[in-house]
C-alpha cells in the first residue's frame, strides 16, 4: 500500500522553483536552439539568480536531459492507460493515434527543442538514444506495450500474421516523422490531416479484410 506523503512547505517551494526553470529553459532552447543559450540567460528567463540555477542543475546537459525525461514521463502516463487498459486491439491502436496529436500540442516546445539539438538529423533517425538514459528506458516501454496490442490483436485473429516488432517499429517511425514535419509551424490542421491518414493506411494494411 502506497501511503501519501505530504510534502513540507519548503519541498513544495523547491519543485515550483525547479518547475520554473525548466520551463523557462524548455522555452528558450526551443527557440534559440540549445548552443545559442547561455545559463544566464536561463536563469533571468526564470527570475532567479545564475548560483541559484546551478544549484538545481549542475548545466546545461542536464537541464537538456530533465526536460526530456520529462516528457517522456507524460507521454508514459498518458499510453500506458490507453495501451493496457481495456477495449479490443484496434480500439486501443485508434486511441493511440489520438492520443499522439494530444501529446504534441502538450509537448510542443519540448519537441522542436529536441528538433534543434537534433539539427540536420532526418527525423527516422531521432530516436530513444538522442533523449537520454531514463527517456530511452520509457521509449521501450512504450514500445514493448504497443507490440503486445499488436502481437495480441494477431492471435485473436483481428490482424494479419504479420511481425508484431516491426509494426510496432514501423508505427512509431511513421508518427515521429508526421509530429516532427509540424513540429516547427505547430500546424494543428497539418498534424491532425497526417496522423489521419497513417491511421488509416495502417489500418488498411494490418486489418484482415
Amino acid at each position: 500500500m502506497v501511503e501519501n506523503v505530504k510534502l513540507s512547505r519548503r519541498e513544495r517551494e523547491r519543485r515550483r522553483h525547479k518547475a520554473e526553470i525548466l520551463d523557462a529553459a524548455t522555452e528558450l532552447f526551443s527557440e534559440k536552439g540549445f548552443h545559442n543559450v547561455s545559463m544566464n540567460e536561463i536563469a533571468s528567463e526564470a527570475e532567479f539568480a545564475t548560483g541559484t540555477l546551478y544549484n538545481f542543475f549542475p548545466s546545461k546537459e542536464a537541464l537538456y536531459s530533465e526536460i526530456m525525461d520529462t516528457v517522456a514521463g507524460n507521454v508514459l502516463s498518458v499510453l500506458t492507460p490507453i495501451l493496457e487498459g481495456p477495449g479490443d486491439e484496434k480500439a486501443k491502436l485508434m486511441s493511440y493515434f489520438a492520443a499522439s496529436v494530444r501529446i504534441f500540442h502538450e509537448n510542443a516546445a519540448a519537441i522542436r527543442l529536441l528538433l534543434r539539438a537534433n539539427q540536420g538529423r532526418p527525423p527516422t533517425q531521432i530516436n530513444a538514444a538522442n533523449l537520454g538514459e531514463n527517456a530511452s528506458r520509457i521509449h521501450d516501454s512504450v514500445h514493448g506495450m504497443l507490440r503486445q496490442v499488436v502481437a495480441s490483436g494477431i492471435e485473436k485473429g483481428l490482424f494479419r500474421a504479420l511481425d508484431p516488432d516491426v509494426v510496432a517499429l514501423a508505427l512509431d517511425a511513421a508518427l515521429r516523422t508526421v509530429v516532427f514535419s509540424v513540429a516547427e509551424d505547430a500546424n494543428e490542421d497539418a498534424l491532425q490531416e497526417r496522423v489521419s491518414n497513417i491511421e488509416k493506411l495502417f489500418f488498411r494494411g494490418i486489418l484482415h479484410a
